[in-house]
Formats: structure tokens, sequence, C-alpha cells
């Protein structure tokens, strides 16, 4: 059945097609129509409402008379509106008749006329009428006047040897001394017929060698000499591709500095899209006035430069139209780069979002402008210019989708790169961190054993002392092969060890305190954090105090952080610490644990002391 209905359906857009290409027009009064309608600033103009008529200023019964006939007559020959006089104060045509003097008459005419319109023909009017008894052919001044209000446009004045026609201007402007004539009468009676619209549009592709030799013409008419008037997009495309070009280096420039203040991705996206339609409506704007500057044949030096039309359609365009669609593009290619990982998915989702979506919106645009076109619709032209859109937009989301697949496969290749650097830097910083740890062991060990082989022919308890304090030493380095973070309470252990051993070597000289809360104790800190610091004390701290030696190690939390202390009373700290006392590997420590995130200091005022704090956010 759905068959069937498209079939039919086919049928008869075809049917109509048909007819209206087989449908002919007489040449009289069609090609004239098509001549008039063809001039750039007269475009056929006629009345879409009933004229109804109101006289003033100083006629007499004679005048209103001879108006009354003139009305009737111009009434039997237009079927879509009536004529006649006003029975109320709403009148939208209004003659009035005035008094001039000789003078005026012969500067302005008989008979002057001003009218109101739209796009849609003219609302209404006036008619300004010189009372001149005198002239005989008053009476067909005045016909042919009313008739010229009837229907707007003239013949073109490029087209020698016209007919003496209410139409043609060259022979009077107000035609008040042409009679109306048969010729004249088909035009306007064709105007007011129903189905107008839809006639013209016929003529127009019949006798389009009236438009064509009327073009040829008026390019003739400007100057032969001028090239650019036949070539206008030769002249205007480098400069406007320079400043296409210039347009994007600011673009690129403000880009930056936006980025930079604004965090926000979509304000971000929304502040450029704008930035970038103001550079580009200025570049539409200035081509598009050119253009129509250069080859506007007639009364170009009249027309100005930058119109204020094409500033509308222009800011229109952009601002109400393709703003949101950047918007909606923008929605749908962060939504594809989400969720979607095959290149070539994104890069055909990208080709129908940009080709298939903005061509949906346009047919249903044209369905909306048809359907309100109603009978006076042209299907083959519509279904031309649709053709046209669908090709443009498609050659668009395909340069676009081309650009697309390259920066998908380049960001890939980064992220891929990327990954491999973050592998090779976290292999890097576990083989340093064993490289430290490695440096911690030996160092301890260099100096546990000169402190045991000082003793081991004075006093053998002292000996075996020392050297099971060592052993839990290394059993607790063992014990923690391969991880990278021990607990405070486990860390402090060992510090009660190595302590231990050196108060075995230095007896009543070394004193020792930690002060740490309980709930500080499983706190996880880098392994071999403490003892380094602690043991610094003890070498260039105790060893070099000929009274007792203490020694204070302190752990506290506060709003920062962890903040860790040693403090001991032997001789201040000189230029160089870290490099000259063996805490390089701590540093080290800290900088590849914690980044910038933990810091090393050293103080000899108040008293002397070594910290470290680490950010609560490490």
């Amino acid at each position: 059945m759905k068959k069937l209905c498209y079939a039919l359906l086919f049928l008869l857009i075809a049917f109509k097609s048909f007819s209206q290409e087989t449908e002919k027009l007489p040449k009289e009064p069609w090609e004239e129509i098509v001549e008039i309608n063809g001039q750039r600033y007269s475009l056929l103009k006629k009345w879409n409402s009933d004229i109804k008529v109101q006289l003033e200023g100083n006629y007499t019964t004679t005048d209103s008379l001879n108006i009354t006939k003139v009305l009737a007559k111009l009434n039997a020959i237009t079927e879509s509106i009536n004529i006649g006089f006003s029975k109320d104060e709403i009148a939208n045509l209004k003659i009035s008749f005035i008094d001039a003097n000789v003078n005026e008459r012969d500067k302005y005419g008989e008979m002057l006329r001003m009218f109101s319109k739209d796009q849609k023909g003219f609302t209404k009017g006036k008619l300004y009428i010189y009372s001149s008894k005198s002239n005989p052919n008053f009476n067909n001044s005045l016909e042919s006047t009313i008739s010229k209000a009837l229907v707007g446009g003239f013949f073109s004045p490029l087209f020698q040897n016209k007919r003496n026609s209410i139409f043609n201007r060259a022979v009077n402007y107000n035609n008040s001394k042409i009679p109306l004539n048969a010729k004249d009468i088909a035009i306007i009676k064709e105007a007011y017929k129903p189905d107008f619209e839809k006639k013209l549009q016929i003529a127009n592709k019949q006798f389009k060698h009236i438009l064509d030799d009327l073009y040829t013409k008026k390019v003739k008419a400007r100057d032969r000499n001028l090239w650019w008037v036949t070539n206008p997009v030769a002249l205007i495309f480098l400069p406007a591709l320079i400043l296409s070009l210039f347009f994007i280096f600011l673009i690129s420039k403000i880009k930056k500095s936006i980025d930079l203040k604004i965090k926000r991705d979509w304000l971000r996206f929304g502040v450029i899209a704008l930035i970038s339609l103001f550079f580009m409506s200025i570049v539409i704007i200035l081509c598009v006035s050119f253009y129509d500057f250069l080859t506007i044949p007639d009364d170009y030096d009249k027309a100005p430069i930058i119109r204020l039309d094409t500033i509308l359609s222009t800011t229109v365009s952009l601002y109400l139209v393709l703003f949101p669609l950047l918007y909606l593009f923008r929605f749908i290619e962060l939504k594809i780069q989400k969720t979607l990982k095959s290149i070539f998915t994104k890069t055909a989702l990208i080709f129908l979002s940009t080709g298939f979506l903005p061509f949906i919106c346009t047919v249903l645009l044209f369905g909306i402008v048809i359907n309100h076109k109603g009978s006076s619709v042209n299907i083959q032209g519509d279904y031309l210019t649709l053709s046209k859109i669908f090709l443009f937009l498609m050659a668009i989301a395909s340069i676009r989708a081309l650009i697309s697949f390259f920066i998908f496969k380049e960001r890939n290749l980064i992220i891929e790169n990327e990954t491999k650097l973050s592998n090779l830097r976290e292999l890097k910083t576990k083989a340093e961190l064993k490289s430290l740890q490695s440096q911690i062991n030996p160092h301890f060990l260099y100096n546990a054993l000169n402190s045991i082989a000082s003793l081991a022919h004075t006093n053998a308890d002292k000996t075996e002392k020392m050297a099971l304090s060592l052993s839990d030493l290394f059993k607790y380095t063992i014990n923690r092969k391969g991880k990278k973070t021990s607990t405070v309470n486990d860390e402090l252990e060992m510090v009660r060890s190595y302590l231990e051993i050196e108060q075995t070597r230095f007896g009543d000289r070394l004193e020792f305190v930690i002060n740490v809360k309980e709930d500080m104790l499983q706190v996880e800190i880098p392994m071999f954090l403490l003892q380094p610091l602690v043991e610094n004390a003890v070498k260039h701290g105790v060893s070099k105090v000929e009274d007792k030696g203490v020694i204070k190690l302190n752990i506290i939390k506060t709003d920062k952080g962890l903040e860790i202390e040693v403090i001991d009373n032997g001789p201040d700290f000189p230029e160089g610490l870290v490099s000259g006392h063996g805490l390089q590997t701590v540093h080290d420590l800290l900088r590849l644990s914690y980044g910038d995130k933990a810091s090393l200091k050293w103080q000899n005022t108040p008293q002397k002391s070594i910290s470290i704090s680490i950010d609560k956010t490490a």
C-alpha cells in the first residue's frame, strides 16, 4: 500500500512538472511582463487587497463622475481585487485635486503619485492631480494615471524603440500624456488573475531569452571596458582570501588568551564561535556588497557599497541559524568522541552530522516554504535548489570528515605515546626508589659495622647487642622488599633499633627522645625516610659533642599536613647541607614520592634542626 502511495505521489509530481513545462503562454503580454519584472529596482508590484478610493481637495461633480467611470472600467479587468469608492473613511487610495501654476505642471507633469508598499505589493497610495480644465485630454490622462497606479514597474530603458505605454517611462515618467491602450490593459488584466504568480514562473522560463538579453544589455550599458563587470569573483577573491587569513590569525591569538581566562569548555567555545562568526560576517558582507556593486548594471553609481539588507540577512543567517547549529555540532562531536573508540566510526558519524543533519533541516524549511507558497510552488526549481544544497553540504562534510580523521589519528598517536612515556616514567621512578634504598642500606651497614668493630676487643656484650640490633634492621628491610612505603610505627621501630646500636657505642653520651601521637602511627610514609635523618644527627651532631648529646624526633600533624623534625645539640649546619651531609638521598626520595608537595629544610636558630613538610594533598 505504501509503495502504491509513493508511486502515485511520484506520478503526481511528475505530471505537475510536465504540465508546467508543456504549458505555453502567449508572447503578448507575457514578454513585456517578464521584461518589467526583470528590472532589479522596479519589480512588478500590484495591490493584494481591494482598492478603496477617496477623493480630496478641489474636485467637482464632473471630476467625481469621470473617476467613477475609470474605476468601473478598471474593476472589470481585475479579477483578484475590487476597485471602487470607499463607503467609510478608511481608504487606501486617496485622489487629491490641487491647484498648481503652469510652471509646476511643466516641471512635475500633470499628475503626481505617491505609494507605500511592502514585499507583497502596494498597501496604500495617494494621487495628486493638478486641476487643468483647459486640457482637452485631461480625462485620458486621468485614466492612464489611475491605471498605472494599479501595477508598478516599467519597461527597461535599455531596449530601444519601445511602444508608447503607461509602462514606458522614457516617453513620460508620470504617463500624463499617454492614453491607455489594449496592450496595457492586457498587462493589468494578467497581473490581477488569481494564477498570476504561477504563470510568471512559467513565463520566466519560457521567455528566458528576454532576461538574458536584458542582463547582457545591462552589462554593456555599465561600461564595456570594465572587465570586472563580467568577472567580479576574480577581483574579490584575493582581497577576501587575505582578509580571511588575517582574521584566522586574530582568532588564533584571541583563542590563546581566552583559553587561559575561561575554564568552562562550553562558554569558551561559545565566545570563540561568536568572535569567529563576527569576522565571518564582515568577510561575507564585504564580498556580497562588492559583488553586487560590481555587477549592478543600472544605477550602480546610486547604489551604496554596503547595503542594510545584506547586513541584516547575513546577521540573521549567522547568529540566529548557524550559531545554534554550531553548538549542536559541538555537542554531537563531543558525544562521539567520548562514547566511541573506532576512528572510522567517529569519522562516519561526523560526516553524517555535518552533511545529512543540516540537509534534513533544510528540507524541513523548504517544506514549510512550499506549504506557504501553495499552488505557486515551482517543484522542479525547488528540487534543483535542494540538489545544489545537498552537493554543497556533502562537499563540506567530506572535507570536515577527512580533517577529523587525521585529527583523531593524531590524538590516538599522542595518547599512545603519552601512555608509553607515563609507563616509562613509572618504571624509572621505581628504579630510582630502589636505587635510593640500596644506597641507604650499604651506608648504614658501613657505619654499624665500624661501631661493632670498635667494640669487639673491649666489650663482648655490647658487641653482641649491636649485632642483634643490626640483624633486626636487616630483617626489617628483607620483609619489606619491593615496597615503597611503610607506616610511621614501623619506621620508628627501625630508628629505635639504630639508636640502640649507636647508644651502645656512645653509652651515656647519647640520649634520644621520640614524640609522636598514637593517631600518627599508621600514617604511610616512604621507607627509609626517618633513619637517614637520625643517622645524620648522630654522625654530624652527637659524635662531635664532648658532653651529652641529645636527639629529639618529633612527628606532628598540622592543618597543612605532616611535619617531621629531628633536633640535635651538635655543631651548626654548614652551607651546602644536602650535598655535604649525605641527605641528598632523602631529598630525592621526597621528590620522587611527592613531587613539589614535600620539602626538606634545616636551620641553626633558635635551635639546630632539620625538618620535612609533607602537604596533606600529597
